[in-house]
C-alpha cells in the first residue's frame, strides 16, 4: 500500500509484476538476480523481477494495413518452459508466425500461444498484424515460468492505439472512456450473488420497457453477467426534440434490466440504453479518477408501446477489465454486514463510495491511497478477483476505521509468505482476509495465475527458502494474519461481521492489539480453542501453552502475566523473535543499567521438572572480560537462588537453546527471574524468548 500517484500516458507501457509477490525460489528472491522493476510503477508495490517484456510497432496501422510487432523478452534467469500469450483485439488480426499457434478467440479477442526455452540473452520475436476495423487496439505479450509460474518469473507487457479508417488516421492512445455497445450471444455463467433481483416488469398500456442483459468477460473468455450496473434509456420523443433520460435502475443478479416508462407519443423518435461504471456505492475510473466508464447500445428507431428489446451487450475489448473490477466489488458488498444500505454502520445515507482508478495499459499500481481514497490496479491486475478484493479491502477498512489508518511499517515491496511488520502484517493480512474469505476459497491469486494457499498450517522450514509453499511464521507475516482471521470468521466468529463492528469502535495497529486487546471489548472470542485456532497457523496467542505452566512465554500476547522493568518485552524489529513477533529485550542501553523480567508459577510435580528458553547476546564489547551479565534466578520464599549466568563473552549469531533443572522446586510455588546488568558503556543485548516449562 502507497499513497503516492503516477499519471501515466496511455501508449507503449510495461507492467510488471502486480502487489505482494509471491517468490518461491532462492534465486527468484534476490535482488541481484532480479533486477527488472516497471518503469513507471513508482506509486505500486511490484517486486523486481527476473523476466521483462516489451511490445513495439514500427508503426501504427489504419484499417487494411499491416505493421510489424516486434516483441521483445529478457530474462536474468535460464527459463526452460517460457509460456507467451500474444493477445490482440477484434481490430486487429495477427499473421501466423515465430512459431506460435494459431489464434484462438477468447471472448472478443483472439490469443496465439507458445512455449520456448529462454536464456539469459533474451529472445525476439518478430509478427505482422493488420488492422481490419477502426476503433480502441491493444496489444499484449504474457510471459510466464510454466514450471514456476510467479510474478517475479512472469511480465506483461501492453500497447494501446486508435486504429483509424484511413492512411493516416491512426493515433497511440485511447480517447475516452466511453464504448459503443458490442451485441454479443453468449450465455453468460453465475458470477455469484448481488442485491436480489427485481421480478420481471411487463409493459401496461402506453407504456415502453426497454429490456436486455448486460455481460462482459474474464481472462479466460468466459462470459459473466454484470451486475447492479447503473443503467438508463435515453432518447428523444420527435426526431428535433432533444435526448432526454426516460428511466433508469440496476442490473440484476444475472445482468438482465427492464426500465419501462410511460411514451409521451405513440412512438419515441429513438431509444437507447446506456450503462455506466458509476453506481452510488462505488464506482471504476479512468487514471485521473475524473471519468466513468460507459458502454451505449446502437439506437432504436420509431419504437412503440411495449418491449423493446435490447439484446445482450457487452463493453468494448479494450474496456473489459473495467467493467470485471466494478462487477468484483458486488463480492465484497456482500459481506459488508453493515446492517444498512452503506458499505458500514457508520452511514446511513450519503454513502462513501470505494473508488477504482483503472484504464487500459495502465502501469499505475497496484495499491490503496489512504489520502486520495481510492484504488489504483495496472492493466491486467482485473484479471484477478482477489487483487481487486484485496486493494478494495484496504479502502473498506479504511472506511471501517473512518479515515484513520495504521502507520505503514511495509518495506517496499512486501511480500505474503515474509516477515513485514505487525501493522503491514494487519493491515495487508485483513486486505488477503477479505479476498480469500469472499471468494470462499481461502487463496491468493495474482493476474498471471500464481496463488497462495493462505489456509496453510505448516510451520516454516528456516533450511529453505521463504516461498509460497514455505510461508514464515508469526503475525508479522501477512499470510498468517489472514489465515488466522479467515479461520476465525469460519469457525468462530459466524463470519467478519463481528471484527467489523470492532473495528468501527477500536483501531488496531497490529492484528496482535486487534486479537488480545480490542477483541474481548466486543465479546468476540479469545478463549483457549479460540488461541489455539490462531497457533495453528503459527501465531502464538496462548496464555499457557501446552507442556509447561508458564503463562505467556512466547510474549506474543505483550507483558501479559510477566512483571518487567526497563520495558524489555518488545515487538520491536531491531532483532527478530526466536518465534512470533514478541520477544524480551534485557540490556542493550550502553550505560549502567538494570532490567528485570518475571513470572510466579507453579512448578508441577513429577520425576523432573526443565525451564527451557532461546537465548541470543549481541554485544559492543571486544575484551574476553566480563563487563554485562544476566542471571536466570528462582525466588523461592525469601531465597534467591542464580541457576545460570551468562555474560559479554557468551555472544551468538542466533538464538540458542538453553535450559536449567528446577527439579529441586517440584510441587513448589516460586518465580522465575531473570536479571541482566550493564556497566557504564558498550552495550550488551540479552533478547530471550519461547520460554516452557517441562516434565517427566
Amino acid at each position: 500500500m502507497h499513497p503516492s500517484r503516477l499519471l501515466l500516458p496511455v501508449g507503449v507501457v510495461l507492467a510488471l509484476a502486480a502487489a505482494l509477490s509471491p517468490a518461491t525460489t532462492a534465486q527468484a528472491q534476490s535482488p541481484s538476480a532480479c533486477a527488472f522493476t516497471p518503469s513507471n510503477a513508482t506509486g505500486g508495490e511490484a517486486a523486481p523481477s527476473c523476466v521483462a517484456a516489451d511490445v513495439a510497432l514500427d508503426r501504427l496501422p489504419a484499417v487494411g494495413e499491416s505493421a510489424a510487432l516486434r516483441i521483445r523478452l529478457r530474462s536474468q534467469v535460464p527459463v526452460d518452459a517460457a509460456r507467451l500469450a500474444v493477445r490482440l483485439s477484434p481490430t486487429l488480426t495477427l499473421a501466423t508466425g515465430a512459431g506460435l499457434s494459431a489464434p484462438r478467440r477468447v471472448g472478443l479477442d483472439q490469443v496465439a500461444e507458445r512455449t520456448f526455452t529462454l536464456p539469459t540473452r533474451g529472445r525476439t520475436l518478430t509478427l505482422r498484424v493488420t488492422a481490419v476495423a477502426p476503433g480502441p487496439a491493444q496489444i499484449q505479450a504474457d510471459v510466464t515460468d510454466a514450471a514456476h509460474p510467479d510474478q517475479e518469473r512472469s511480465a506483461h507487457a501492453t500497447t494501446v492505439f486508435t486504429v483509424g479508417d484511413r492512411a493516416g488516421g491512426s493515433h497511440a492512445g485511447l480517447v475516452g472512456t466511453d464504448s459503443a455497445a458490442v451485441t454479443v450471444d453468449a450465455r453468460p455463467a453465475a458470477n455469484g450473488h448481488a442485491l436480489p433481483l427485481a421480478p420481471p416488469t411487463a409493459a401496461l398500456a402506453g407504456q415502453i420497457c426497454a429490456k436486455g442483459q448486460f455481460t462482459f468477460t474474464d481472462k479466460t473468455g468466459t462470459w459473466l453477467a454484470g451486475r447492479n450496473i447503473p443503467v438508463a434509456v435515453t432518447g428523444k420523443s420527435t426526431s428535433s426534440g432533444n435526448a432526454q433520460t426516460w428511466a433508469s435502475g440496476l442490473t440484476g443478479t444475472d445482468g438482465r434490466y427492464s426500465l419501462c416508462f410511460t411514451s409521451p407519443v405513440t412512438q419515441m423518435a429513438s431509444l437507447q440504453v446506456r450503462f455506466t461504471s458509476d453506481s452510488s456505492l462505488w464506482r471504476v475510473t479512468d487514471n485521473a479518477g475524473s471519468a466513468a466508464y460507459t458502454v451505449t447500445t446502437a439506437a432504436k428507431s420509431n419504437v412503440p408501446a411495449g418491449d423493446a428489446d435490447f439484446g445482450t451487450t457487452s463493453p468494448g475489448s479494450t474496456q473489459m477489465r473495467g467493467w470485471h473490477a466494478f462487477d468484483t466489488l458486488n463480492l465484497l458488498w456482500g459481506i459488508r454486514a453493515s446492517g444498512t444500505n452503506c458499505w458500514t454502520a457508520r452511514e446511513t445515507g450519503n454513502c462513501s463510495r470505494i473508488t477504482i482508478h483503472w484504464q487500459p495499459g495502465s502501469t499505475d499500481g497496484t495499491y490503496f491511497s489512504p489520502s486520495g481514497k481510492y484504488v489504483a490496479l495496472m492493466d491486467a491486475d482485473p484479471d484477478s478477483e482477489h487483487l481487486v478484493l484485496h486493494e478494495s479491502g484496504h479502502h473498506f477498512m479504511d472506511l471501517l476505521y473512518a479515515g484513520w489508518w495504521p502507520s505503514s511499517d511495509c518495506p517496499s515491496p512486501h511480500y505474503l509468505h515474509k516477515r513485514s511488520g505487525p501493522s503491514c502484517a494487519w493491515t495487508e493480512g485483513f486486505a488477503n482476509a477479505i479476498a480469500g474469505y469472499t471468494k470462499g476459497d481461502g487463496m491468493f491469486y495474482w493476474p498471471n495465475g500464481a496463488f497462495i494457499d493462505m489456509m496453510t498450517t505448516t510451520p516454516f522450514d528456516p533450511s529453505q527458502p521463504a516461498s509460497r509453499t514455505n510461508v514464515e511464521d508469526g503475525d508479522q507475516v501477512e499470510c498468517r494474519v489472514a489465515g488466522s482471521l479467515i479461520d476465525l470468521w469460519r469457525q468462530v466468529d459466524g463470519g467478519p461481521a463481528g471484527t467489523f463492528a470492532n473495528m468501527r469502535q477500536y483501531r488496531s495497529s497490529s492484528f496482535r492489539e486487534e486479537f488480545n486487546d480490542d477483541r474481548p471489548l466486543t465479546g468476540l472470542s479469545t478463549t483457549a480453542a479460540t488461541r489455539d485456532l490462531v497457533w495453528t497457523h503459527t501465531i502464538d496467542y496462548r496464555l499457557a501453552p501446552p507442556g509447561g505452566p508458564l503463562a505467556n512465554g512466547g510474549f506474543e500476547s505483550g507483558t501479559a502475566n510477566w512483571t518487567i522493568t526497563g520495558g524489555v518485552v518488545t515487538n520491536s524489529t531491531t532483532y527478530p523473535a526466536q518465534t512470533g513477533s514478541w520477544y524480551a529485550r534485557m540490556g542493550g542501553n550502553g550505560t549502567t543499567n538494570t532490567d528485570t523480567l518475571s513470572q510466579s508459577f507453579a512448578v508441577p510435580t513429577g520425576a523432573s521438572a526443565t525451564l527451557g528458553y532461546y537465548l541470543r547476546i549481541v554485544t559492543q564489547e571486544t575484551e574476553p572480560t566480563v563487563y554485562d551479565t544476566l542471571k536466570v534466578q528462582v525466588v523461592d520464599g525469601t531465597t534467591t537462588t542464580t541457576l545460570a549466568t551468562w555474560s559479554n563473552t557468551n555472544p551468538s549469531t542466533g538464538y540458542v537453546y538453553r535450559t536449567v533443572d528446577l527439579g529441586n522446586y517440584r510441587g513448589r510455588t516460586v518465580t522465575l527471574k531473570f536479571v541482566s546488568v550493564e556497566d557504564a558503556s558498550l552495550r550488551t543485548d540479552f533478547l530471550i524468548d519461547t520460554l516452557t516449562v517441562t516434565t517427566t
